[in-house]
This record gives structure tokens, C-alpha cells and sequence, in this order.
């Protein structure tokens, strides 16, 4: 048999519910087995290796936010807008319908373009140029600064009780060349666009507010068209989308729709500006700050996010990882990789996991989806039910992606076929091949196996087990098989050597 080493089931269910988390670990143990019996080997994973590295590596590869004095302890992934751009445009392979169905409508599609704002000096560490999305830029000449979010690399964070911080360094409007300050402030929005935004406080709200609040000038690219600039009529910020152009130049007197045009000609023509429709995919929690946290990382508590290399800077925090940071893990990202996701993580960490696996900084993007395994969520009373027959129950009592409640019938059905296993456990086989009867049952127990059905592969398991325990004599062929079935569908041990039980499962 050839032995494949590259495969890893990752279950996402860890924050779950117990039973729900548990019926998650059954289903992603049992694709291992059967990845395993296959023709590889297949491990288990709850999350990165080492998520302190991890995270290093996520907060270099795209962006990684978080303020361990803040009410909310989440350490936060934010995604490149490469990755953003894949995942929106479905080019990350054949996700499965129903959850990619429902991560589509999550992702908030926003017209507008990409304008590239030249630094004065660019810096030695700068290596890539100050981009801002930007969905209405008609009054964009009266501009006066740009504003990026505290982890921007152009940030050098924000000193403790301030909200906003000027940088030191300036940037150059790329319609009038004027040097504009730029500026860091907690109000920038690291999930949209570029993490950077360009302040116009004489036409919008929030720019007005921040300009008044660090004494930024307020100037006009567009008042109605009954302006006639009398002192009487001066004008009154902000004015958003409306009038004419005024003291822009040539552009003076186009409505706002033709000088919004017109600005965009002019800068496509410099190679300045080109059309962006943004993926909003907002940001996800992939870790939590607290002291009983296992893993060690160096925080940059002005930036509010991971210093330089994660380890050696910065101020020391612990963190506890969520199972979706596995994926910027490189022994993850170069595995064949099978995902286990409760139903509810669809739109959180399943969708922060994909968005992982589609930042190119991290490692080789793969071409196709993991196998996905949605599981339903779980009702019933299952405390204090022993975890071996709750598990097998979780993963044999209906199909992956169905609402489970879990009743009597079911536990029993588990405890009995536990019991049945130990008793033929103890059996003495004798001599010879499977009988025919005993072949044919376990070939179609193994094709819904590979189907992954694990109910009606219970069902008809469950059924050979009880005609081996009752026969008087039992051939080892027959035992050889009946093990290698039970210890895919439950884990069980066997008598057998793992050698052996493979060659049995190849046959079938």
C-alpha cells in the first residue's frame, strides 16, 4: 500500500457546545480512520501547532488587530484584499453550495476605485505605496489628509488615552500634488478598503468631526449651483454629493457626477487611480487574550497588533488560539486538508478559515477546496452518557449535516454494539476466508463508508455483528473483516496488526 503523509482533518467545533464540539471530533476521527485505511496518513487537528507562531505569521502575511485592555479580548484577523478579492470572486476552488451559499451573501460588495497617494519620502520599511478606497470622489480636491487605522504599516501606533496621532509623514495628493499629513486614528476601519481613508472634512460628517477635533482645515470642492461665494452664503460643512465643482481649475463649474468623472480620467491617465469593487468581509476573532492563555506572543500595544517577529518584542501577552488560526500553519496549509465545521460557524470561522487559506503571504494557495463536512447542531440530554457511546451515537445516529436529538434508543444502540465488540473480541476464530455472506455485507458497509454515511453503515455493521456473535464458529477472514469496519466506524481496537486490517479494507 502506499502511504500518503499529507493528510489533516481540522475541526472547527472546539467553541461549540459540548455535544455539538464532541459530535464535530466523531466525524473529523472518523474521516481520519477512513483517509488513513485509504491509502495515507491522516491526523486530527483542534487548531495551529503553535499558535503563537501562527498568529507571527498571520499578522505578517495580512492583519492582525486586537487591544488586550479593551472589553473585548479578541485578537482579530483582518484579510488582505487579495484574499477578500479570491474568495468573493469563488476562484479558491469548488467550495460545497450550501455554506458558500451562505458566505456569499455575508460578503458586501462595494463599488468605487483604488486612488495611489505618493509618500513624500518613502520610508526604508515601505515598500508598498499608500493606497485608499474611495466610493465617492467628486469632492476629493479640498482634501486635506489621510487617516489610517493604528496596525497600518505607515502607523506608529497611538500613544495610550489618544485617539488619533499625526505620523509624522505626508503624503502627496495625486490630483494637485499638495502634500497632505497623514494621520493615525482609531476610527479607521482596518476590514474596509485599505485600511486608510482619505479626510475631507468640508463634505463629510465624520471627517468634520475628526478635522475639528485635531484642527485640520476645512476647505470646499463643491457647493450648490446657486453659489455665488458672497461672505452672506459662505458655505456650511459638510456638503456631500451635490452642486457644482468650484475652485478645482479646469474642472470649475461640472456637476459633481461629471467632475467625479473627470477626476478619475485624469488620474487613470497618471496610472493613479484604477476601479475597485471592495469585498467586505469585515474581521474575525482567531484568538483570546487572558492570562491562563497557553501560547506567549509579543504585543505592540500602540499599534494594536503583534510586534515585529511575534516572539522576542513588543510586550508579552497569552493568548488562546481558535481552531481557525490552524490555518496559517504550514504543516496545514500543505496538507490535503479536510474540514469539520459546526453549522453555525459558517459565516464566522469557517469563513475566516477559507479567507486564510487564500492570503498568497502565507504559503502555497491551493487550487481546490478542502473537503467540507458541515454538522448539524444537537438537542437531547446527553450529560453524564459516557463519551465512547455518546460519540459513536453523535456520529452514527443521523447523517453529518442533520439536527440531532439524541434519545434513548440511540445511547442503547451504542452501548450495545460497545458490549457485542468485547465480546467478540474475546472469540477464537478459526481458520479460513470470510464467508460470502460476511464479503458481500462488509463491501456494501465499505461503499457507504466512502460515501461517508455513517448511519446506514452503522445500521448494516450492526447487523453483521450480531450474525458473527451468534454463530457458532467464526472463520478469521470473517473477524479480519468485521475489525477493520468497527474500528473506522468507532475506532475500536483489534487484535490485528494495522497491516493487515489495511490489506483486508483494500480488498473488500
Amino acid at each position: 500500500m502506499e502511504v500518503r503523509v499529507n493528510h489533516i482533518v481540522l475541526s472547527l467545533g472546539e467553541a461549540q457546545a459540548p455535544a455539538v464540539a464532541l459530535r464535530c471530533r466523531s466525524h473529523a476521527a472518523f474521516i481520519s480512520r477512513l483517509a488513513t485505511y485509504d491509502g495515507g496518513t491522516s491526523d486530527v487537528v483542534y487548531g495551529p501547532g503553535d499558535p503563537a507562531e501562527a498568529l507571527a505569521a498571520l499578522a505578517a502575511a495580512a492583519g492582525v488587530v486586537g487591544d488586550p485592555g479593551s472589553a473585548d479580548e479578541a485578537v482579530r484577523y483582518v484579510p488582505t484584499q487579495a484574499a477578500r478579492g479570491r474568495v468573493g470572486a469563488e476562484e479558491d476552488g469548488n467550495w460545497p453550495q450550501s455554506p458558500a451559499s451562505r458566505q456569499r451573501k455575508t460578503l458586501r460588495r462595494t463599488p468605487g476605485a483604488l486612488f495611489t497617494f505618493p509618500l513624500e519620502k518613502p520610508a526604508a520599511d515601505t515598500t508598498a505605496p499608500l493606497q485608499v478606497f474611495i466610493t465617492d470622489w467628486s469632492p476629493s480636491p479640498a482634501a486635506c489628509a489621510v487617516a489610517v487605522h493604528p496596525g497600518h504599516p505607515l502607523s506608529d501606533g497611538l500613544p495610550s488615552g489618544r485617539d488619533a496621532a499625526f505620523t509624522g509623514r505626508y503624503c502627496r495628493h495625486p490630483l494637485t500634488g499638495d502634500l497632505l499629513p497623514i494621520w493615525v486614528a482609531d476610527w479607521v476601519k482596518p476590514e474596509f478598503g485599505t485600511g486608510a481613508v482619505l479626510v475631507n472634512p468640508g463634505h463629510d460628517a465624520v471627517d468634520l468631526a475628526f478635522g475639528r477635533s485635531v484642527g485640520l482645515p476645512i476647505r470646499f470642492a463643491l457647493a450648490p449651483h446657486d453659489y455665488d461665494e458672497a461672505p452672506a452664503n459662505w458655505l456650511n460643512p459638510p456638503v456631500v454629493k451635490t452642486g457644482r465643482a468650484i475652485r478645482t481649475g479646469t474642472t470649475d463649474g461640472l456637476d459633481f457626477a461629471e467632475a467625479r468623472a473627470a477626476y478619475f480620467r485624469i488620474l487613470s491617465e497618471r496610472g493613479l487611480a484604477v476601479e475597485h469593487t471592495d469585498i467586505g468581509a469585515g474581521s474575525f476573532p482567531v484568538a483570546t487574550f487572558g492570562e491562563d492563555g497557553p501560547a506567549k506572543l509579543g504585543w505592540q500595544p500602540e499599534r494594536r497588533t503583534v510586534a515585529g517577529d511575534g516572539q522576542d518584542t513588543g510586550t508579552p501577552v497569552r493568548l488562546s488560539a481558535s481552531p481557525a488560526l490552524a490555518a496559517a500553519d504550514p504543516r496545514v496549509r500543505q496538507a490535503s486538508l479536510a474540514v469539520v465545521a459546526a453549522s453555525t460557524t459558517v459565516e464566522t470561522d469557517l469563513l475566516a478559515l477559507r479567507l486564510m487559506l487564500a492570503e498568497p503571504a502565507l504559503g502555497p494557495v491551493h487550487e481546490q477546496a478542502p473537503e467540507v463536512t458541515m454538522v448539524g447542531p444537537v438537542t437531547g440530554a446527553t450529560e453524564g452518557v459516557d463519551a465512547p457511546v455518546l460519540g459513536l451515537a453523535l456520529l452514527t445516529a443521523a447523517g453529518a449535516t442533520e439536527s440531532l436529538a439524541v434519545k434513548a434508543p440511540q445511547l442503547e444502540a451504542a452501548q450495545r454494539f460497545l458490549d457485542a465488540h468485547e465480546r467478540i473480541a474475546g472469540v477464537v476464530p478459526s481458520d479460513g476466508d470470510a464467508d460470502p455472506a460476511t464479503a458481500k455485507a462488509a463491501a456494501q458497509i465499505r461503499g457507504l463508508l466512502r460515501r461517508q454515511d455513517t448511519k446506514q453503515a452503522f445500521t448494516q455493521l450492526y447487523r453483521l455483528q450480531k450474525t458473527l456473535a451468534k454463530a457458532e464458529s467464526v472463520a478469521e477472514g470473517s473477524v479480519v473483516i468485521y475489525e477493520v469496519l468497527a474500528r473506522i466506524v468507532a475506532g475500536l481496537p483489534s487484535r490485528y496488526a494495522e497491516e493487515r486490517l489495511a490489506a483486508a479494507w483494500q480488498q473488500l
